[in-house]
């Protein structure tokens, strides 16, 4: 990869810095043809307020990546800190619609899989997408909210998941303290 500087940018160490960007942690889901669709995902931000709209980040290589495509819809289930081994199940330890049996979920307007338990959950229907190198940018405009269970995001940071911690202002991290353990 070459920056505009003409020097390659060695793509390892652009994957290792990245991996310092904590990010909470997604379960995207879609719904098409029947089927339902769903991944891991920490590339999830708000794009706008007005309209409300979510950007997702996606893999063209995911079976998720083609079910938005085609549908053009998606559902960004945010999880909370005790969620880790769901996430791992649509991280790849499961395939297919087995990772749906283990909890409740529902559907909104869309149609796309709901996580009935998360933190929050936002029902999208695609207003844009970009296709850049190995992903998909999809912009997706809410339809509906559905805000769940009250707790504390599952976040993801260097290779491991981690509790969000909360801090007085100004006061330093205690000395010792381990936020990454489960």
């Amino acid at each position: 990869m070459e920056g505009k500087t003409g020097k390659a940018v060695d793509v390892e160490q652009f994957k290792t810095g990245m991996r310092s960007l904590a990010g909470a942690v997604n379960i995207i889901t879609s719904h098409h043809s029947g089927h339902n669709y769903g991944m891991t995902a920490t590339a999830v931000c708000s794009a706008t307020a007005n309209p409300p709209t979510v950007l997702i980040c996606v893999n063209k290589l995911a079976s998720t990546h083609d079910a938005v495509l085609k549908s053009k819809v998606f559902c960004v289930n945010v999880l909370r800190a005790e969620d880790w081994e769901l996430s791992t199940h649509f991280s790849g330890a499961q395939t297919g619609e087995g990772r749906f049996k283990s909890r409740s979920w529902s559907k909104l307007a869309t149609g796309s899989p709901v996580l009935v338990d998360s933190l929050v959950s936002f029902d999208c229907r695609v207003a844009k997408h970009l296709v850049h190198g190995t992903h998909t940018i999809f912009l997706g405009e809410v339809e509906q909210v559905l805000v769940g269970k009250k707790g504390k995001p599952l976040l993801y940071s260097e290779g491991q998941y981690a509790k969000l911690a909360s801090l007085t202002l100004g006061e330093p991290l205690p000395e010792g303290l381990d936020y990454w353990g489960f």
